[in-house]
């Protein structure tokens, strides 16, 4: 293994100053939210719901050192820990069948305040559709936003808007979105593609008739001044971050997280009744699923920047609650100890800022497909012929920025080619798993997997009814709070674990069968 040269201290020496610049500009921002959330009996004009998905709470502190390594400063979210006007707490996520969740069950949970099976989204498992809580928000004359860096029908945001017994029937969840969402912002052109849709309907075209303003890309999402929106800019997921800071083409074409973030806020805010909005940083758990450390954090620099374009918003609109979250852990990345007496362990990290692409970008040079397809050709090729070792290291050194050594060109090369056994644990034998290996030899992130898992998840809230997610939270009382403080009296039915049992088995045929990243 390669070791580095350098100033140990280097990160650590500034992370005191790093994060009190994360908080410097935001003083007025959280003393305004502070003063609302103070006021007796105060309840949110404004619900901004921010979920990094699949962060788990290893994933903070590594940002945090990240960005002080890219920007000079701390995480803004890891700064918020210090503050007094924020409410911190740790929720537990676990869905109906499983004490691990996946997306669509634990948005599920705070969209219907109902525990159901993993796969289905509001939906129990005699077939119950519940009430998701864009309806209620509606009810109350709220405007109802959706931004997220996945597709705008995927698990988390459908969470909040859709009832369907399965996740991916994210054509049906396009349908649903139909006046129940103000603003839909993110990915996901193909169930909204007549060309792309088995009914050959245009739903692109239903939600121009009904008053929305479509944008399809950056320049003519800034261009729109429409209360209504619908942005859709790709086909699947948006980049990650890290590849579209390496590609001019999607820099013009794909507006940030943040971007998305504003344009929603300046939509929704003229609402007489306010709005409810979930953001959602999507692809931090994609690339903790890939075990890819650079494109984990590099979104979840996006996810912070899109935190503090809502903190801002805040100053003029303090009558807003924001809540920052995650909705599951996913692979638990952590930095271990590098060196003698752990002394390269700093060193190692600040590798991750010399990679450039994602494992994604670079596994179809590798002669291999990539574990979490976007539906782009490279990505499903099927793995080909195994790379020479020279232009194994070649692709090393130009997108890590390092050289690796002979046994872990090998491993790359078998595994580009489908070679399996390569690892003992199941879940990393894969061409992802075994670069997150390899990479982490060299940068110290280690993975305990590359699946979800069942930690509970970082809670931190601002703003009037903020107290109400301070301590533990169980995930299904996040409905009845955020009902509560929109003034509205709903409760969905649910199920307990027993009486789900007796519906196990037949559950199964509502079932498709997912990867196990999913």
């Amino acid at each position: 293994m390669m070791l580095g040269t350098g100033n140990p201290a280097r990160i650590g020496r500034r992370g005191f100053f790093g994060r009190a610049g994360a908080l410097a500009a935001l003083g007025g921002s959280l003393e305004a939210l502070h003063s609302a959330q103070l006021k007796p009996g105060a309840r949110p004009r404004n619900i901004i719901w921010m979920v990094a998905d699949g962060m788990s709470p290893s994933v903070l502190p590594l940002a945090d050192h990240f960005s002080q390594l890219i920007r000079g400063k701390g995480l803004l979210w890891q700064a918020l820990l210090d503050r007094p006007e924020a409410q911190r707490g740790l929720m537990d996520m676990a869905s109906l069948d499983s004490l691990v969740t996946d997306s669509s069950s634990a948005s599920s949970s705070w969209g219907s305040g109902s525990r159901i099976f993993n796969g289905w989204v509001n939906v129990l498992p005699d077939g119950t559709e519940l009430t998701p809580i864009a309806e209620i928000a509606r009810d109350k004359r709220k405007r109802v936003g959706l931004v997220t860096t996945a597709t705008v029908t995927h698990a988390t945001p459908a969470g909040f808007t859709a009832s369907v017994k399965h996740r991916d029937d994210e054509h049906l969840i396009a349908e649903q979105y139909l006046d129940r969402a103000d603003v839909i912002l993110g990915g996901g052109r193909r169930f909204f593609d007549p060309n792309a849709r088995a009914d050959k309907r245009d739903m692109v075209a239903a939600f121009r008739k009904a008053g929305y303003g479509y944008a399809a890309t950056r320049d003519e999402l800034t261009a729109l001044r429409s209360a209504r929106l619908l942005g859709l800019f790709s086909a699947s997921h948006l980049p990650y971050s890290i590849d579209r800071r390496a590609d001019k083409a999607a820099e013009e074409l794909v507006p940030t997280l943040s971007e998305m973030t504003s344009a929603a806020l300046t939509a929704l805010s003229p609402a007489s009744n306010g709005f409810l909005l979930q953001v959602e940083g999507a692809r931090v758990d994609h690339a903790a699923h890939a075990n890819d450390a650079a494109a984990m954090l590099w979104d979840m620099l996006a996810f912070d920047e899109a935190v503090e374009i809502v903190l801002r918003f805040t100053e003029k609109h303090p009558e807003t609650l924001v809540v920052v979250t995650s909705d599951h852990g996913n692979s638990n990345p952590g930095l271990v100890g590098m060196g003698y007496e752990y002394k390269e362990s700093t060193l190692c990290f600040e590798r991750l800022s010399r990679i450039n692409s994602s494992f994604y970008a670079i596994s179809p040079r590798l002669g291999g497909a990539a574990e979490y397809s976007m539906k782009t050709p490279a990505a499903t090729a099927p793995a080909g012929p195994a790379p020479t070792p020279e232009r194994v290291q070649e692709l090393a050194r130009y997108h890590f920025g390092f050289e690796l050594a002979p046994d872990e060109i090998e491993i790359l090369r078998k595994s580009g080619s489908g070679t399996k056994k390569l690892s003992m644990n199941r879940q990393l034998d894969t061409m992802s798993g075994l670069m997150g290996q390899v990479v982490g030899n060299h940068t110290g992130i280690g993975w305990t997997g590359s699946t979800h898992t069942s930690d509970y998840t970082l809670l931190t809230a601002l703003g009037p009814g903020a107290e109400r997610f301070s301590g533990f939270v169980r995930n299904t009382e996040v409905f009845p709070h955020l009902t509560a403080l929109m003034d509205a009296q709903f409760k969905n039915p649910s199920m307990d674990a027993d009486k789900a049992r007796q519906f196990k088995d037949s559950a199964g045929l509502f079932r498709r069968r997912r990867p196990d990243w999913a």
